[in-house]
């Protein structure tokens, strides 16, 4: 039987505290919590389960190892009850949000991690030459959007303009809607967009955009106000700024996000 003395433990336990607090590597490892909605490429997996992967997940899972903070948990949700998460502090991160002022009385946002415009899609077999200049413009069409989504002007003017919006869960359903003939557009990110096209070849020439975008769609992470990952905000920050200029960004995203 081996026996270890008490002055032998204490000296191990004492060098174990120092490293703790003094390398960079034991911070604190306290799980963070993140959250999206499904949406492909982005976040990929089923609402209520954890995130299987996508472009934001592998740029959230980079940003905290840099910060030596590698433990986090990404879960899929609604994304009206996504927004709900950050009011109350439930979880803490969610992944490549939108900047509205209503959003940042609750949320505090990182710089700008992406771009992905969102366009206005179409059949062109049932629909030829769409075009569109101002929203009232849209008054003739029912909408395809995901709810609690923001769609820039789309979603300031829609209740002013008597703007026929339908909102369902995901893209993948407003997709199918369209080719159903029960909307007549889908308001949709660009890369989303690829996304389905790549997987569905026979989707090709017949999913088309109007030239004119809704929004440019710049995208943060945004910190819950009452989460306890907002302190970490300038690290990641910095973090961000790093992928960037090594090329990390580049090679997860392709070039031009």
């Amino acid at each position: 039987m081996i026996n270890i003395k008490y002055n032998q433990i204490l000296p191990a336990l004492t060098l174990a505290l120092g490293l703790s607090l003094a390398w960079p590597g034991y911070a604190d490892y306290g799980t963070i919590k993140l959250s999206s909605d499904p949406w492909k490429p982005w976040v990929m997996g089923e609402e209520g389960k954890q995130a299987e992967g996508g472009w934001a997940v592998e740029i959230a899972e980079e940003l905290f190892n840099r910060i030596n903070h590698p433990n986090i948990e990404t879960v899929i949700y609604p994304y009206e009850r996504c927004l709900t998460q950050m009011k109350t502090g439930e979880r803490d991160v969610l992944l490549m949000a939108k900047k509205t002022p209503e959003r940042e009385q609750y949320m505090a946002y990182s710089d700008v991690a992406a771009t992905d415009p969102q366009l206005l899609y179409y059949n062109p077999e049932k629909m030829k030459n769409f075009s569109w200049n101002k929203v009232a413009d849209l008054k003739p069409y029912r909408i395809g959007t995901v709810q609690g989504f923001n769609y820039g002007e789309l979603s300031v003017l829609a209740k002013k303009e008597s703007i026929n919006i339908e909102s369902v869960a995901t893209d993948e359903q407003n997709i199918l809607k369209l080719f159903s003939g029960r909307i007549d557009l889908v308001a949709m990110n660009v890369s989303t967009a690829n996304y389905y096209l790549q997987q569905n070849p026979k989707m090709v020439g017949k999913l088309q955009a109007a030239e004119k975008p809704l929004s440019d769609a710049e995208f943060h992470f945004a910190f819950s106000k009452n989460g306890k990952a907002v302190k970490h905000l300038s690290q990641i920050n910095a973090a961000l700024a790093d992928m960037k200029a090594d090329g990390t960004m580049a090679r997860i995203l392709g070039p031009g996000k």
